[in-house]
């Protein structure tokens, strides 16, 4: 079936990249700490630079496990990280309690072609190629994902569930900034409907135990947030624009107009009407595949669960304005490929939830009743739409997989070699994959010499490199 294999085939492609992943000057200053001050720097980075206390325990342990075997383990870090996003995308659909083919169709066709409008669609080099913020963002994207569509592929609400749900979420907080924020938002706006909701009812506002689904996220999120706003966000390096950066007006405002292009347009390099017609129709084609996959499951006449999937799609989209916003009160521009990477993700995720909103509305009833032939159209429609720019791009750096991999192997013992001087192989930049931010030259250990270059003579002991 054309509709399940073509998401297959394009995760598999992204997939059978990661061995050509890569570091930055992040992981060498970030490693060399560790390696030097052991638990003390991680405790030290949690609460001022980077108040992410699951992702930091993450590269903390792949430090170890690095400096323990001398080796980069670069795409096995990453290929563990990837494995948590296909498991949040597919275990749901792999549990549908149903007796009826097509529900269990209708699922693993929502799982795969969400999946696929993950790795596609925006820039991937960063969040899946790049150690340092894959850490960060698949285990962010995973946590508020899993919980999502276990809720709705699952039939009902349950203590389960709900365990899940507040479980993941506030572990997504930990994981990143705007894992934080959806947990606020999820949280807060989660917990205020439902006191408002037994107020109105009782005349009485009461939490009640159900209600730790949304109160916990909700305290972790604050917590990390608090942390954040005494570390990162006091820090004045990496301003371009001044005239915008710090201010909050300037931030608020220009966040608001560029955010509806930035949510809806598949990236094409410079925002381009060509981008944003085909975000437009991939996105229009993911939301009717999910109201047509929804429809047929007896998860959306469940009244109590229609305020938790409302919240999903509330804190998606606010997680990915927040998202813009910060970018532009931290660096004064949209910056970085990272953060549209995790945008256009939570767009999806938000979509996903409209459409199971949406799924008993008289037009879904009209489509439904045209034959699961819709579902197959709309989901093939938003993959091709979502990554019609990347076959080239993943057939570039297919065809010099092998000179890639060897350019790594070799980058990585020189720098693990006495020699107190390395060559730095800069010519096997790829495509998807992207490669490390360095200029080419002869360096020496000198304060003129450019930062990653620098980090990676202190990170390997080395006085010269040699960059190609």
């Amino acid at each position: 079936m054309l509709a399940m294999a073509l998401p297959i085939a394009l995760v598999l492609a992204m997939l059978a990249l990661t061995p050509l992943g890569h570091w930055q000057m992040d992981e060498l200053l970030m490693m060399r700490a560790f390696r030097n001050q052991g638990l003390p720097a991680l405790f030290s980075r949690i609460t001022s630079w980077s108040p992410r206390p699951l992702s930091e325990t993450l590269l903390y342990a792949y430090s170890s496990v690095v400096h323990a075997t001398g080796r980069q383990l670069t795409g096995t870090f990453l290929l563990g990280l990837w494995s948590l996003l296909i498991l949040a995308c597919l275990a749901p659909a792999a549990v549908v309690k149903t007796d009826d083919p097509g529900v269990r169709r209708a699922a693993l066709l929502v799982a795969l072609t969400v999946l696929a409008l993950f790795v596609s669609g925006h820039p991937v080099a960063e969040v899946f190629y790049w150690s340092q913020a894959a850490a960060a963002y698949i285990p962010s994207i995973a946590l508020i994902t899993a919980p999502l569509l276990f809720l709705l592929l699952g039939g009902r609400r349950s203590d389960r569930i709900d365990a899940l749900v507040g479980g993941c979420v506030s572990l997504a907080a930990m994981a990143s900034e705007v894992g934080a924020f959806f947990a606020v938002a999820f949280g807060g706006a989660g917990l205020l409907l439902s006191v408002a909701g037994r107020w109105r009812d009782t005349g009485a506002p009461a939490v009640r135990r159900r209600d730790m689904m949304y109160l916990v996220p909700l305290l972790a999120g604050v917590s990390i947030l608090f942390m954040l706003a005494n570390a990162r966000l006091g820090s004045q390096a990496e301003i371009f624009d001044a005239t915008i950066a710090r201010h909050l007006l300037p931030s608020i405002g220009r966040s608001l107009s560029t955010f509806p292009a930035d949510a809806l347009s598949i990236d094409l390099g410079p925002s381009t009407l060509q981008g944003f017609a085909l975000g437009l129709v991939s996105r229009t084609a993911l939301l009717v595949l999910c109201a047509l996959a929804f429809s047929r499951m007896s998860s959306t006449k469940q009244p109590g669960q229609r305020l938790v999937v409302g919240c999903f799609a509330l804190a998606a989209l606010a997680s990915a304005l927040f998202s813009l916003f910060a970018a532009y009160f931290q660096f004064g521009l949209n910056c970085c490929e990272r953060h549209q990477t995790i945008r256009s993700q939570l767009v999806v995720v938000a979509l996903v939830a409209i459409g199971w909103l949406l799924a008993q509305s008289p037009w879904v009833a009209r489509l439904r009743r045209q034959g699961v032939a819709w579902m197959a159209v709309a989901s093939v429609v938003a993959v091709v739409a979502s990554a019609a720019h990347m076959p080239a791009a993943i057939a570039h750096d297919v065809a010099r997989y092998g000179e890639i991999l060897q350019a790594r192997a070799a980058n990585w013992q020189d720098a693990v070699s006495p020699d107190p001087e390395m060559k730095l192989r800069l010519s096997h930049r790829g495509e998807i994959i992207g490669s490390i931010y360095a200029p080419a030259g002869d360096f020496r250990n000198e304060d003129a010499t450019p930062r990653p270059l620098r980090a990676m003579m202190q990170y390997f002991g080395k006085t010269r490199i040699i960059a190609e």
